[in-house]
């Protein structure tokens, strides 16, 4: 098979990640705000009016939002604490409320202004090896922890049940829509 010589092979570029990889904003006719589609072991804040949504199963995303300064976001952690993940990850709870914390005190959040929702830790109605603890309760536990230990309340959590969830959580307002899958 002889190759035609006007063709040149792609160049793959390694600093180029692939589209499902690329922070999904996007903008909203109806709200005229932008969106943004949160994957799970992330966080994201902002100082702009900003519609972050997650999908939710037993994980789960704590929403923080400092009233005075319009600044909100989220993380959607997987399981509650871990010792061997990446500094950069985000997939545990411990580091997630840590980073989300902290990224919202960098944009200028007072930590006295924060309120916090938790959202998510459903229960899958299949349990493995007979446990009684499950992988939900214990991503709202510590999240619940973390928040406690910070001094800030919560204004609203929807956790637990068997259907996972979608949010929809808007840094304009602090509000957050949620629907049960």
């Amino acid at each position: 098979m002889q190759m035609n010589s006007k063709l040149k092979p792609a160049k793959f570029n390694p600093a180029v990640l692939p589209m499902e990889y690329m922070p999904k904003l996007t903008q909203d006719e109806s709200t005229k705000f932008t969106k943004h589609y949160l994957i799970p072991g992330k966080v994201f804040v902002s100082a702009v009016p900003i519609a972050i949504t997650t999908i939710l199963g037993s994980g789960v995303s704590v929403c923080l939002w400092d009233s005075l300064s319009g600044i909100g976001g989220l993380n959607h952690f997987l399981w509650p604490a871990t010792t061997d993940a990446p500094e950069d990850s985000a997939k545990d709870g411990e580091t997630a409320n840590k980073s989300l914390l902290q990224q919202m005190l960098d944009l200028g959040a007072e930590l006295s202004n924060i309120e916090a929702k938790i959202f998510g830790g459903s229960q899958p109605l299949v349990k493995f090896n007979n446990s009684t603890e499950c992988l939900g309760n214990r991503n709202v536990e510590a999240a619940v922890k973390f928040l406690c230990e910070q001094r800030i309340p919560i204004a609203e959590k929807k956790v637990g049940g068997s259907r996972g969830r979608k949010l929809i959580f808007q840094t304009t307002d602090g509000v957050a829509q949620v629907e049960q899958l």
